[in-house]
């Protein structure tokens, strides 16, 4: 992320920001689902089939939508400008090699092949992201002649318009009963990793809140974190009303280590 951006009005860096979180979002999201389909295949049973399954759907209603409501409106307005025109035409072409890729995972018909795909997935999902958020976006929001916030309205527009059905990074079930504690029901080392220590700082909560989002009922992550993320429970607790319960598995001094599980 660029530590200086110039925008040309308030709208427009409130919106930058608003991408920004959105795309912290599906990388969070995108990483736990993969990271739950290697899960299975190292692990050699049958439910690396539901896992990829799980990381298809939600890219046939997260992704794909989003993908094609940008090339329609934000990289079709990018192209019309001189400064932006090959950026934008390489991130479409990028484009194109995720939406691909994405119906190899779909398509794939043994684990080891669905593994593959999925981490080239993530990484070029990785890439599409740090093009738009750091390169794209902060260019379009400092030219006047176009005005991101309508470009971006569009896209959210299309995107649910597009989508069969609800985003699951849209929203986060709530649960009266779930709890948040450490009582150690987890099955903390059978559960696939986020480590959000390498994610700078701005985007690091909304990237937990998309991997959280991905997680079905019954199921966890665990969480490596550079400190003890305190703030960052409260903030858990109060989106999914105690659907979490949270167990420590390591308390520093590098790193600490939790372990989220889904009522």
């Amino acid at each position: 992320m660029s530590n200086v951006m110039f925008t040309s009005n308030e709208a427009e860096a409130d919106v930058v920001n608003d991408i920004e979180q959105n795309y912290a979002e599906h990388s969070g999201a995108i990483a736990a689902k993969t990271e739950a389909l290697i899960a299975a295949v190292a692990r050699g049973d049958e439910s690396w089939e539901s896992a990829r399954d799980d990381l298809s759907t939600w890219a046939a209603t997260s992704v794909t939508s989003a993908l094609n409501a940008e090339s329609a409106h934000v990289l079709a307005a990018a192209k019309q400008l001189t400064e932006t025109r090959p950026l934008a035409e390489a991130i479409d072409a990028e484009t194109n090699i995720l939406t691909s890729l994405l119906r190899d995972v779909a398509g794939a018909e043994d684990g080891v092949r669905a593994a593959a795909s999925a981490r080239a997935t993530r990484s070029v999902f990785d890439l599409h992201a740090e093009n738009m958020t750091a390169r794209l976006v902060p260019l379009l929001a400092g030219e006047s002649s176009v005005s991101l916030a309508d470009l971006w309205a569009q896209v959210t527009s299309d995107s649910s318009n597009e989508a069969h059905d609800p985003d699951p990074l849209s929203s986060a079930p709530a649960d009266d009963h779930a709890h948040s504690c450490t009582c150690g029901e987890s099955d903390g080392p059978e559960h696939p990793e986020l480590d959000v220590r390498t994610v700078p700082h701005a985007i690091r909560h909304a990237t937990v809140f998309g991997a959280l989002d991905s997680v079905s009922p019954g199921d966890g992550m665990v969480l490596v974190a550079p400190h003890d993320p305190l703030p960052l429970l409260a903030q858990i607790d109060q989106r999914y009303s105690g659907g979490f319960s949270v167990e420590y598995l390591q308390r520093g001094p590098e790193a600490w280590r939790l372990d989220f599980v889904r009522a």
